[in-house]
């Protein structure tokens, strides 16, 4: 979570200004299974926690993204 732009996860411990947008982080992963590589596993670290629940639907909106594409890269 600390590559993504803050506004999509401002309370991360670190973040990083200028960080991908998630759909630049699809692209990536698209770009690993089209190269014909296959996702064996992943980890998603750095979630912060606020009174919000912004940080973690972004979370679990790329954790269900992850999940797909590691069925679909080893189908």
């Amino acid at each position: 979570m600390d590559g993504l732009d803050p506004k999509l996860c401002p309370h991360t411990g670190t973040p990083v200004t200028g960080g991908f947008e998630t759909e630049q982080l699809f692209y990536l992963f698209h770009k690993i299974l089209a190269s014909g590589k296959k996702i064996v596993g992943f980890d998603l670290n750095e979630t912060g926690v606020s009174d919000s629940d912004w940080d973690a639907n972004v979370s679990a909106r790329i954790l269900f993204k992850l999940c797909n594409l590691l069925v679909t890269s080893n189908s």
